[in-house]
Parts: C-alpha cells; sequence; structure tokens
C-alpha cells in the first residue's frame, strides 16, 4: 500500500478515535460527575449530607455547571449516631435550590489540590431550613461560624469564589430539638462578594459569612409571637456590608384580635399593643458582635411610628407584682449584650386609651407631633463604668392642643430601679380635657384656662416624689353619672355643687403655689403609671382636692 495511502488510512482511523472518545466522554461524563460529587459530598460532611438533582449540564472547557432541582438533606441515621458519639454539629442545613449555575469552575485544580475555584454562583429559588440549637441562649460561648466553615470545607482546603447570588429565596431558622420556628424570610436575595474560606488561615474578623461584602435584602420576615396574640413583621429588610446598616421599611406589631375580643381572650387585665414603624435605620452595626448574639451600633432612627396601648379596666385586674420591670430593669435583663449610643424618633404618635368599667366608655391620652431621643442605651458592662445614665429627651403636642417637654433619666443597674423626669405642659382652654376627664373621671370641665404646668419627680420601685406647679384660672367642673337609658352623660347636681365649693377656682397670683407630693406605687401598675399618678397628685393638691 503506497505510504500516502497509509498515512491517510492513519489520519481517518486517529480522528475516528478522537471522535468515538469525544462522543464516549460526552455520554460518560456525566455519570463520571455523578460520582464524583456524591463521593466529595459525602467525604466532605463524613456522609451526614445526602444529595439528589434532576438535571445537570456540564461543559468541563468552559467551567460551567447547570444543575436543576436540587435536595440536600440530613441524613438522619448518621446524625443520631454523631449524637451517640456527642460529635453532632450544632447546625443543621435542609436546602432545595429551583436551579444553580457556576461560571469559571477551574475543577482540576479542586481536584488535584482539594481547592475549589469558580468565578460566580448563581441560586434561584432557595428553600434553606437552617436548625439549629441554644438558639435563645447567651451564646458567647458558641460561635457558629466553625462548624459553618467546618460543613462547607469538609475536606477541601480552600473555597474561593467571586460571587454567590441568592435570588428569591426563602430562608426558615427553627430549632434543631423542636419544631419551634425562630424566623421565617421570604424573597431573600443575597449577594456575597469575595467569598473565601480557607483551612489554615485565621478567620477574618472583617469579612462576614466568609465574604468581603454582602448585601441582603429582604421582602418580608416573619417572627413568631410567643403568646400566638400577635402578628410581627418585617418588610423591606436590607443590609449593606459597606455601611453596616440595616434598614426596614416597615415593622408591625399587629394584634390579632380586636379591642373587645382582645380582653375578653384574658381572664385578667391586659395591655394590647399596636405599634406601626417605617424607615428603621440601624446604623454602623458592630459585625462582629452579631456572631456573640451581641448587639452594637452608632445609632437607630426611626422615621415615622404610631404606638397604640389599649387597657379594659372593667375586666379584673392583674394582681401580678411589677416591682423590677421598670425600663431600664429589663434592659439589664435582655439574654444578649446591647449597646445603642442613640436612639432617635423623628416623627411619632402615642396614643394610651383605657376602657372604664364605671363609665363603660372609653378615653384617650394622646401625644401627637412626638419628637424624642433615647441617649446611652446599654447594658454593656463596659460602657456601665463609664455612665450608668440612659437619657429620653420628649417633645411633643398633648391632645394636639399644646406643647410638652420632659427629660426622663433612668438610673442603669440600679437595686431600687430609681429615675428622675422633669417637664412642663403649655397653655390649654380646660374643656380640651373632657374627653379624657368624662369617660375615665366622670367629671367634665365647664369652663377654665390652664396656663402652665410644671413638675419633677423623683421615682424608685416603691414610690414617687417630687414637686407639681400649675397656674390656672376660672376653673368650674360638674360632676357626671352614666345615663342609664341612652349613650353619654347626667349631670350630678348636687355633687357638681359641693365640688365647685371645695375646688379653687384660680390658682394664686403670677407664682402659684408649688406642691410637695408623694404617692405610693400600686405595685401592679407600671413606671409610667407611677408617673402619671403622682402628677395627678400634684394636680389635685394644685386646686384643693387634699
Amino acid at each position: 500500500m503506497p505510504i500516502r495511502k497509509r498515512t491517510k488510512l492513519f489520519l481517518l482511523s486517529a480522528l475516528a478515535v478522537i471522535v468515538l472518545f469525544i462522543v464516549a466522554w460526552q455520554f460518560y461524563k456525566y455519570y463520571f460527575v455523578d460520582r464524583k460529587i456524591a463521593r466529595v459530598l459525602s467525604e466532605k460532611t463524613k456522609g451526614l449530607y445526602i444529595l439528589h438533582y434532576d438535571h445537570l449540564v456540564f461543559d468541563e472547557v468552559a467551567g460551567m455547571l447547570h444543575v436543576r432541582d436540587i435536595d440536600l438533606r440530613p441524613d438522619t441515621a448518621v446524625y443520631q449516631q454523631m449524637v451517640r458519639e456527642k460529635k453532632e454539629p450544632h447546625m443543621l442545613l435542609q436546602i432545595h435550590i429551583d436551579a444553580l449555575d457556576i461560571a469559571r469552575v477551574k475543577t482540576p485544580k479542586g481536584l488535584l489540590a482539594k481547592e475549589l475555584e469558580g468565578g460566580k454562583v448563581e441560586v434561584t429559588g432557595a428553600q434553606i431550613r437552617i436548625m439549629v440549637q441554644h438558639f435563645k441562649k447567651d451564646s458567647s460561648v458558641y460561635n457558629p461560624t466553625p462548624d459553618l466553615k467546618r460543613q462547607l470545607l469538609g475536606r477541601l482546603l480552600k473555597i474561593s469564589i467571586d460571587s454567590v447570588q441568592f435570588r428569591d429565596a426563602t430562608i426558615l431558622v427553627s430549632s434543631l430539638d423542636s419544631s419551634e420556628i425562630y424566623f421565617r424570610g421570604n424573597k431573600v436575595s443575597l449577594l456575597l462578594s469575595h467569598l473565601f474560606i480557607d483551612s489554615t488561615a485565621p478567620k477574618d474578623s472583617a469579612n462576614i459569612l466568609f465574604s468581603r461584602d454582602l448585601a441582603l435584602d429582604c421582602k418580608e420576615l416573619e417572627l413568631p409571637s410567643g403568646n400566638k396574640k400577635y402578628t410581627i413583621g418585617l418588610d423591606s429588610l436590607r443590609f449593606a456590608s459597606t455601611d453596616n446598616t440595616l434598614q426596614v421599611a416597615r415593622v408591625r406589631i399587629k394584634p390579632r384580635l380586636p379591642e373587645i375580643a382582645f380582653a375578653a381572650s384574658f381572664p385578667m387585665q391586659k395591655d394590647r399593643y399596636d405599634f406601626l414603624l417605617k424607615n428603621v435605620a440601624l446604623r454602623h452595626i458592630d459585625r462582629k458582635a452579631l456572631w456573640h448574639k451581641a448587639i452594637r451600633a452608632d445609632s437607630l432612627v426611626i422615621g415615622e411610628s404610631a404606638f397604640r396601648v389599649y387597657r379594659d379596666l372593667s375586666r379584673p385586674p392583674d394582681t401580678t407584682s411589677k416591682v423590677g420591670k421598670y425600663p431600664q430593669q429589663q434592659l439589664m435583663r435582655l439574654p444578649f449584650p446591647l449597646s445603642i449610643d442613640k436612639i432617635l424618633f423623628v416623627h411619632s404618635f402615642i396614643e394610651y386609651k383605657e376602657k372604664n368599667g364605671k363609665s363603660n366608655s372609653t378615653g384617650k391620652l394622646q401625644f401627637h407631633d412626638v419628637r424624642a431621643s433615647i441617649q446611652h442605651v446599654t447594658n454593656r458592662r463596659a460602657d456601665l463604668q463609664n455612665d450608668r445614665r440612659c437619657i429620653v429627651d420628649f417633645h411633643a403636642r398633648f391632645l394636639d392642643k399644646t406643647p410638652v417637654n420632659a427629660r426622663l433619666i433612668l438610673l442603669l443597674k440600679d437595686s431600687k430601679g430609681r429615675f428622675t423626669i422633669e417637664g412642663d405642659f403649655g397653655s390649654l382652654d380646660a374643656r380640651s380635657l373632657n374627653p379624657l376627664t368624662e369617660p375615665l373621671g366622670l367629671a367634665r370641665l365647664e369652663r377654665g384656662q390652664i396656663n402652665h404646668l410644671k413638675f419633677a419627680i423623683r421615682g424608685t420601685d416603691s414610690a414617687g416624689d417630687g414637686q407639681v406647679t400649675m397656674s390656672y384660672k376660672d376653673i368650674r367642673v360638674s360632676m357626671l353619672k352614666k345615663n342609664k337609658d341612652h349613650p353619654g352623660f347626667d349631670k350630678k347636681g348636687l355633687a357638681s355643687l359641693f365640688a365647685n365649693l371645695v375646688v379653687k377656682n384660680s390658682s394664686k397670683g403670677a407664682n402659684p403655689a408649688t406642691e410637695e407630693v408623694h404617692f405610693q406605687r400600686i405595685l401592679n401598675k407600671s413606671m409610667f403609671n407611677l408617673i402619671w399618678k403622682t402628677l395627678f397628685t400634684g394636680i389635685k393638691k394644685s386646686v384643693g382636692m387634699k
């Protein structure tokens, strides 16, 4: 056979072998990759996790990987064996992913050097359940980072990814020991930039979730309520590690029942809370402290807010003692360290609504256009060594009629719960108080003017003491009784006459007397009840009602 013919035949044969090899590789590579992934996963997690997926496309030349319908679940038998050997992890993952795309995967390096390097990872439609132990306990002894690092690395020495993008994920954090759900995030988007995990390198405190930068966007975050009486939700939550600021468009604590039904659902009186906060920003968060379940930040700013509280006094009273439950005392008992330099309420509304059993009607105490700041909100020991005062500055319009200003100083870590409050009210037509006095006190102010009210109160766990000064003129009052036949009130003639004989209708001169006041605390009532009762004692003394 001529040489040219033999050469041609050889080349054709070689080409045929190459084509057959390529076809065979395209046919068998998925089997090889499947076997390799399953084996690596088993080795990495010591058999703890089982992986299933429906479809895989792999281009080894371009370093592209596409996988659909991925399920990663813990093997309960392996986990129970780890429990018996006391080697169980503090955290388990259960993951379903609609689609996973990885670009620029350097597979040879990963196989030979036990390193995984890639360009961009995109995860779409993930449902992630994180089951943890001791979520609510003081975690200064447990940092989840080593556990997470160990589970992600397994027998690999290094993982390096340019970026990891989660889109429209659902994240559920629950107890590893029970079915209790801690929170649920819906439509979560997460971008991790420059993700790097190295088994030999020390932990970089500047990183967050092993990444140089993190951007988180959660459309809805649901938090369960312990007594099932409320729904707690956060809308449009965003966090950026570039400035370490957490922003929330809306926070809502909403009762599940209307006022009457809520009150009836308890055997005794309970406050019903309805809170709404908008445009919330927690700024300059200490990320390292978060791993120890500590919250440290420069400021918390609430753009708009509304706080509504309702109480039905026609229900049997709650006789449980509230001693030791002032706000500053509750702060000291938080199960985690908290330190925020300043909390600002830019524009708020406060309403306390109370139903009187005797009048069978309700009165509303309202503060409009509230502007307030709270400085030095902390329970950290190091902070308290420098300053033990938490200072609240409060400015508002009382009943939307007159300005009110107050400064409340709470003494932190004080065994007696000591505090001081000083403030003043501007001028007010006395008849403006009737929406309060009629349903709550069965009294109507027929005329009069309150020129000025000033107070200074010192409080403890057991009592309130201080001074109250009130300037007023031409006060006339009518005592009321509930009409039995129709809604409303009737005047009590004799009682009204007697009241106007007792009450001084005007304060004396331009400088009215300052009344010394004392009120023994009702032990099942709050700090704010003590402040109000002490102030009201001074008002009664100012008008001659001893």
